[in-house]
């Protein structure tokens, strides 16, 4: 059934008010009637819904029962994710989301190699972003994660930081010794953040960095995986262990 999310302030009561690309996508390429159904998501909820009113500009639905099952992780995750080349942060951010990403924070490291200005930077987050929501109205997301702006080192680290008992910091890190994510299954974190490095790697002062901030540096094997690789595995592997999958 087709997805949409709408804002708080475009729903009046049991009226949700579908605008711009949604309302063009659903009147123009599906060709929804007056009558038909979908799902509107809305403040991390998902309600089933009833077209009954179409128009130029808007789709006007009427919400129905709240959908009862969440597709929500129980477990916050939060994607560190050091900026790659050419498409392959659309890939890492369109399935980190369908893998129940909370939130993705890109970011430039010592080896990074593409360089943007703030202007594109932006951009990019713009574009991301629109990525985030595709695949999370595919996957019938209750939410559509934010995807930030471009953090350097620095302010990951400050982010980092201030982190509670119960938030676990994994750093992917191919010179790591043989720590591995089996080894902390023990655990039973609320909140994991996962620090992913750009094609170069992780120099050897940023992994300390990490560490010194109470970061497990894990290893993911004896191969050295691709970055988009390695974003999707870590993932995968945190929701299974702690989270919904599987």
């Amino acid at each position: 059934m087709t997805k949409v999310f709408v804002t708080l302030e475009q729903v009046n009561d049991n009226q949700a008010v579908v605008l711009g690309d949604d309302a063009h996508h659903l009147r123009n390429v599906l060709r929804k009637n007056i009558g038909d159904s979908l799902l509107i998501g809305v403040d991390s909820k998902t309600f089933r819904a009833e077209i009954t009113e179409i128009s130029e500009d808007k789709v006007v639905c009427e919400l129905m029962e709240p959908v009862t099952i969440s597709a929500e992780s129980p477990l916050k995750t939060t994607l560190y994710q050091a900026v790659a080349k050419g498409d392959k942060m659309d890939l890492i951010i369109q399935k980190a989301v369908e893998l129940g990403v909370s939130e993705i924070v890109p970011f430039f490291s010592r080896h990074t190699v593409v360089k943007l200005t703030k202007d594109k930077q932006h951009q990019r987050q713009q574009r991301w972003q629109k990525i985030a929501e595709s695949a999370a109205k595919q996957c019938k997301r209750d939410l559509i994660p934010t995807i930030h702006v471009p953090h350097s080192f620095e302010e990951v680290k400050s982010k980092l930081a201030v982190r509670t008992g119960d938030h676990l910091l994994l750093m992917a890190y191919e010179l790591a010794e043989e720590q591995t994510l089996k080894d902390l299954t023990a655990l039973d974190p609320q909140h994991v953040s996962m620090i992913i490095g750009p094609e170069g790697g992780f120099s050897q002062d940023e992994a300390e960095a990490v560490q010194s901030l109470g970061g497990e540096i894990i290893k993911l094997g004896n191969r050295i995986l691709r970055t988009e690789t390695a974003a999707i595995t870590v993932l995968a592997l945190v929701q299974f262990l702690w989270g919904d999958l599987g």
